[in-house]
């Protein structure tokens, strides 16, 4: 399940590293109005995982300056996934109580609230990044373990994605499944970007993702929870939300402020 927020804008500034703020907020939200639910998704998860994402947020008039993001008076739109109804139905209970988005100080009021339909994927999809998509694997340098952000164009980024995939389906279902997806970036994207990569501050941790649209194949299941929950690590701190390259339509709207 999706939804789309769309939220007003006005004159202010915020860090231009908000992924760990954005996520604060969210399990805040949970803990209004399901302890025991947000309890138990920040402590324990599904093994681990938290399988939920959420997208950048996406301003209609802002500009970088410095560490800080700018932002003028219009409108926003950010999108939050998860496979879990639970989750869903928990923070839209929460956004309709205080329908405001808040990042350490700054409020955004929320304007309307769309639940999208979710696409049908029959063994293929085109997807575009909503976020950057985090793939890495773990190296020992002097006795300490590192992490090693992998590319699209390194031999282990598929297996990697496919084996966080697979382990994400059986912490949720409770099955285990033989299945697997092949990614095939497009390559002249990558070409004409030069660069595809972002490294993101969270709390003093850099992060290196990665920003490209591709395609998949491959078990059905697996590109489905992809969608739902993000591809690669970190997805509860804002990494690995896809859309799909054909817009994806508001199913119904569920909440809308009218301001006169």
């Amino acid at each position: 399940m999706r939804l789309e927020i769309v939220f007003r804008t006005y004159t202010c500034s915020i860090p231009i590293n908000y992924h760990y703020q954005l996520c604060s907020f969210v399990y805040k939200r949970l803990m209004h109005v399901d302890r025991d639910f947000e309890s138990f998704l920040h402590e324990k998860g599904y093994k681990g995982f938290k399988l939920f994402t959420f997208s950048q947020l996406f301003f209609e008039r802002s500009a970088v300056r410095f560490d800080s993001l700018l932002i003028w008076p219009a409108m926003g739109r950010w999108y939050i996934s998860s496979v879990s109804e639970e989750f869903i139905t928990n923070f839209f209970s929460s956004l309709i109580q205080v329908p405001q988005i808040e990042i350490e100080g700054t409020v955004f009021p929320i304007e309307q609230i769309n639940l999208l339909q979710e696409p049908s994927f029959e063994g293929y999809a085109e997807f575009f990044m909503l976020s950057p998509l985090v793939v890495s694997v773990p190296i020992e340098r002097n006795g300490k373990l590192y992490h090693k952000y992998l590319l699209p164009s390194d031999e282990q980024f598929e297996q990697v994605l496919n084996k966080n995939l697979i382990k994400k389906y059986e912490a949720f279902y409770g099955e285990a499944i033989d299945a697997s997806i092949t990614i095939e970036p497009d390559w002249d994207y990558i070409k004409r970007r030069n660069r595809i990569t972002k490294l993101i501050d969270i709390r003093g941790i850099k992060i290196k993702g990665a920003v490209f649209p591709f395609k998949v194949r491959g078990d059905s299941r697996l590109i489905k929870l992809g969608y739902e929950v993000g591809f690669g690590e970190r997805n509860s701190l804002g990494f690995g939300m896809v859309a799909p390259m054909v817009s994806e339509v508001p199913l119904k709207k569920i909440f809308e402020i009218n301001r006169g």
